[in-house]
């Protein structure tokens, strides 16, 4: 077990497959050690300002490293005091030589400890997050640019409606990605602020000098500075929730269609292939979705902690455990989940296999009865639209109902057969002349070639 672990200190991930943001930032030790990266800033801004000895400052500084504190002193001060921030400020003072120790949290309280190291391990899984959002985007475009004209079918309420291309599809979702990067970066100021404010926020216990320390650790450490204590303001945590629970909502909706893609009646979108992946223990022909399937049960997982981080909004007076001790659940739970949803889904498209064939055989599956919106477009000249939809309507369901050939139809019903020549018929029956303007959508969004 690593070290500090098991003790209900930091922020836990669970299974989720988050090996960058789970392993690397979150977690007891590295918890520890964030705390302890605020106490030696808080003692540098403290020894500038002469309200501790500089030779204390050094000394904290120098003992600022989580391993060095004696783990078996840091577990018998938590089983005596139940309270992690005076556990390790005890543990932090005892490896300090001389009368350092004395100088280590001072003037300051354990929640702004807490809030302040708390805020820069979610920075730090925060750019994380958007430079994986980023990669991925990126990828798509390419995707989206390389498929520009491969004319597939697209659907309504997964019934099939009209021709569009892949790269017009892939551009929907580099949009929407586009947009939560954008969030990402807009709410950064707002979000990633420290908390120095004292017991119940007023900075009594450093009087005049408590601003200067306030402002002057927040620069030392890359926070912003908020205007007011916000012990019980949780709304910032809420925000950054509900841009990842929005992210990964767009990851599961990508997902989704690759997992509808790959159904065998369908054919069109794969997860990667490798020989030797197994998709079934007893039936070996089988080729599971089961990347995009995990991608959307995180996304489905992630949105349920916007709820937890709600509720963490109705703490009541100047400080309220009952709300704080819900944030290393849903933070960590959220924050993992995005994790593993981006590595997963920038595995996904890395290896994503387009089957041309199945989508070309999908534009022919029901036989020309996607181009009945061309048609009535085209017969609305000799008959006026609400005539015409309802010429086209008519012959269209018929097709449907008695499993007839559309164009057949077309060819032989004389209210048509006497408007369109077999010749404009195909013209008109092409899927790639209906495409709209697909590809222009594709330059915009994703870029040019």
């Amino acid at each position: 077990m690593a070290r500090f672990e098991g003790m209900g200190i930091g922020l836990a991930c669970g299974s989720f497959k988050s090996t960058d943001v789970a392993k690397k930032i979150f977690g007891a030790e590295q918890t520890l050690q964030s705390q302890m990266t605020v106490e030696a800033a808080l003692a540098r801004v403290q020894a500038r300002l002469g309200v501790i000895p500089q030779a204390a400052c050094d000394e904290i500084n120098k003992k600022a490293h989580v391993e060095l504190l004696d783990e078996e002193e840091f577990r018998r001060q938590y089983a005596i005091t139940n309270h992690p921030v005076v556990s390790l400020v005890r543990a932090y003072a005892a490896i300090c030589d001389g009368d350092a120790g004395e100088y280590v949290h001072y003037g300051t309280t354990s929640q702004d400890i807490i809030d302040t190291a708390m805020m820069l391990q979610l920075k730090q899984a925060y750019e994380l997050i958007q430079d994986k959002t980023q990669k991925l985007r990126d990828r798509i475009a390419e995707l989206a640019r390389q498929y520009r004209d491969l004319v597939m079918i697209g659907r309504t309420n997964d019934q099939q409606a009209l021709p569009i291309t892949l790269g017009f599809k892939m551009s929907t979702w580099v949009d929407e990605l586009d947009r939560s990067i954008e969030r990402l970066r807009e709410s950064k100021d707002r979000v990633f602020v420290g908390s120095f404010f004292g017991a119940v926020g007023t900075l009594a216990s450093l009087e005049d000098r408590g601003l200067e320390i306030q402002q002057g650790l927040m620069k030392e450490v890359g926070l912003g500075d908020s205007r007011i204590m916000w012990f019980t303001s949780r709304d910032r945590l809420v925000e950054l929730v509900s841009n990842l629970c929005i992210l990964t909502g767009t990851l599961g909706r990508i997902a989704n269609e690759v997992y509808n893609g790959q159904r065998s009646e369908v054919n069109e979108l794969s997860e990667g292939f490798v020989p030797g992946k197994v998709g079934s223990s007893t039936m070996p022909h089988k080729r599971n979705p089961f990347i995009p399937g995990e991608i959307v049960s995180y996304a489905r997982l992630c949105r349920s902690t916007i709820v937890d981080a709600l509720g963490s909004m109705e703490g009541t007076n100047e400080r309220d455990v009952r709300e704080i001790g819900m944030e290393s659940e849903y933070l960590a739970r959220s924050f993992c989940l995005a994790d593993a949803a981006l590595d997963r889904s920038i595995l996904l498209m890395r290896d994503l296999e387009v089957h041309e064939n199945g989508i070309r055989r999908n534009l022919d599956l029901l036989g020309g009865l996607i181009y009945a919106e061309a048609l009535m477009m085209r017969l609305s000249k000799d008959y006026g639209r609400l005539d015409a939809h309802e010429i086209i309507y008519e012959l269209a369901q018929k097709a449907i109902s008695d499993n007839l050939n559309f164009r057949t139809l077309l060819l032989t019903d004389p209210r048509t057969a006497d408007k369109l020549t077999e010749e404009e018929l195909d013209e008109i029956m092409n899927p790639s002349h209906y495409i709209g303007l697909s590809t222009y959508f594709v330059d915009t969004i994703a870029g040019k070639q």
